[in-house]
């Protein structure tokens, strides 16, 4: 699985930045409150400036600020 943190300008659906990172569905539970590993997929998850905080410290990724963040997934 890879993931991607995606931001968006505030009120607007055009992408203005993307980031993948090397993190695991173990590594991203704690922090995206998941239950189950198959809650990750299929959705793009909205982040709140707390998640994003936390998951740039733990990918080691410098964020943009001032942007809306969402957490999305692939194969």
């Amino acid at each position: 699985m890879i993931f991607s943190v995606m931001g968006f300008n505030p009120g607007k659906d055009e992408l203005v930045y993307e980031q993948s990172f090397d993190l695991s569905v173990a590594d991203l539970t704690p922090i995206m409150h998941w239950v189950d590993a198959s809650d990750c997929i299929g959705v793009d998850f909205p982040l709140s400036k707390t998640q994003a905080a936390k998951i740039a410290d733990l990918a080691s990724i410098e964020l943009p600020q001032n942007l809306d963040f969402f957490l999305s997934s692939h194969d």
